[in-house]
């Protein structure tokens, strides 16, 4: 791929804001859902996991969260 498609694709992607909670999963202690730091990145505005309130699910990565931010993002 050129570098100037590489640009364009770029400069048209919406950039995305993420605000770091608590984990719900450990409390801040530190879980392997977390990577051991007790705090997660999510989209703003911060909202609990619609599927469980908040409780840990497979859709919100047992973080508590809804839109918590990917490994590789």
């Amino acid at each position: 791929m050129a570098d100037a498609e590489k640009n364009e694709k770029s400069d048209g992607a919406e950039q995305i804001e993420y605000e770091t909670v608590t984990c719900r999963h450990c409390d801040g202690y530190g879980c392997t859902y977390c990577n051991k730091t007790g705090s997660v990145q999510v989209r703003k505005p911060a909202k609990l996991c619609p599927a469980c309130g908040g409780d840990c699910c497979i859709y919100c990565g047992y973080t508590g969260w809804e839109d918590p931010r990917g490994k590789y993002d």
